[in-house]
């Protein structure tokens, strides 16, 4: 579905009259499966030029032309993962902490109207159609809580993260369970062909994993007792929390001695890097002149419980 920036859609929330699709799926998305790649450290990307061109000076030759050209940019986005992706149902809009991002990028190119529907087109997609829309070239970037790792960089070119989050899981408020250690056995759930169905599949306990299109589907999974619980990022689980009192968050998730964290970053096509180098000079300028600190505050600052420590925009590292 593409729809201009202001476009009206359905209700990203969960219907219960809507049949769920469970099925078991035993890991990540394609590029995970077989021996994983070793890229190094997989939160290095492409330096930024060292001064960011603006509108009317966006070099020719490179997709950056062409999206000027074009007169627009087409990002994919979720549509059902708050605060970082979902429709208002109120207004029909694209909000969320990925949405600003996006917005920032279309500025960045087109001047302060970039983010208007004439030259920001947002596409909903599910996390299974992160890599294909990017590789197809349906899109040019995707900002869809998307974690950058050594599989994926096979596939997709990744800016460097502009957020850092931590898996947990959810689970009914009147259960047992204290943590992925308790669900052995147990249906989990996370969205389809991402780094936290993976780590349900990796968990010593042995829990079932259940991937199905969107975090929404998973709440409702999870609300008729379909599954005992979801695992993804906490930022995502704490927006369910809120939404639905009978649930609880357990603690942070624990593999191999490490709390899992997820950096989030943008995804682009291999074939656009001056795209990539473009994208991670608007990461740098927001972090500079203190945007980035704002959209934290608009989609992060009113969480209950809050998130400790405060989030902070990951310090960035190049490799060239």
């Amino acid at each position: 579905m593409l729809v201009a920036a202001c476009g009206t859609v359905a209700s990203p929330l969960p219907d219960a009259g809507r049949p769920l699709p469970l099925a078991t799926a035993p890991g990540d998305d394609p590029a995970s499966a077989g021996p994983t790649p070793d890229c190094g450290n997989p939160e290095v990307s492409l330096r930024p030029p060292a001064v960011l061109p603006g509108p009317g000076t966006i070099p020719a030759g490179g997709h950056l032309a062409k999206i000027v050209q074009n007169g627009y940019l087409t990002a994919g986005v979720l549509s059902g993962a708050p605060p970082f992706g979902s429709i208002n149902p109120k207004t029909g809009k694209f909000e969320g902490f990925d949405v600003d991002i996006a917005r920032e990028i279309a500025k960045a190119i087109f001047g302060p109207n970039g983010d208007d529907p004439a030259h920001l087109r947002f596409r909903a997609i599910t996390t299974a159609e992160r890599i294909p829309v990017i590789r197809d070239h349906e899109v040019d970037i995707v900002v869809a809580t998307m974690t950058t790792n050594c599989a994926r960089r096979t596939l997709v070119d990744f800016s460097v993260p502009y957020y850092r989050a931590v898996a947990r899981v959810l689970v009914l408020r009147d259960s047992d369970y204290q943590g992925i250690d308790d669900l052995g056995g147990k249906r989990v759930c996370a969205p389809a062909n991402t780094t936290s169905l993976q780590h349900i599949a990796d968990a010593p306990s042995h829990p079932i994993p259940v991937g199905l299109p969107n975090d929404s589907d998973c709440l409702l999974a999870l609300q008729n007792g379909d599954v005992a619980g979801i695992l993804t990022d906490d930022t995502i689980l704490i927006g369910m929390a809120q939404q639905d009192p009978q649930t609880r968050l357990t603690g942070d998730v624990v593999l191999d001695g490490k709390v899992v964290e997820e950096p989030d970053a943008v995804a682009v096509s291999l074939d656009h890097p001056d795209l990539t180098r473009f994208v991670n000079g608007v990461l740098a300028r927001i972090a500079a002149n203190g945007r980035w600190n704002q959209i934290a505050d608009t989609w992060l600052g009113s969480l209950d419980p809050p998130l400790l420590p405060a989030p902070t925009q990951p310090t960035p590292l190049y490799r060239d």
